[in-house]
């Protein structure tokens, strides 16, 4: 039975993240073959103040980001 978690900082819809969690399950019945109905897939999801890569908080780089864009 695989289990697969999925670890994501809050902001994407209940759409993408239903499209994430089928894409990983049909993935995952073809490359490995395990029954569809065995396997399980879950997401975690935490705020962007929880989460720092290169010394930066995931909510100052979307920010950054944003403003760059415009």
């Amino acid at each position: 039975m695989p289990l697969i978690q999925i670890h994501l900082a809050e902001g994407r819809t209940e759409k993408q993240k239903k499209d994430l969690m089928t894409g990983i399950t049909d993935l995952t019945e073809k490359v490995i073959g395990a029954p569809r109905d065995s396997i399980r897939v879950w997401i975690n999801e935490f705020p962007d103040t929880d989460y720092m890569a290169s010394g930066e908080l995931l909510k100052d780089k979307r920010a950054r980001l944003k403003q760059e864009k415009s």
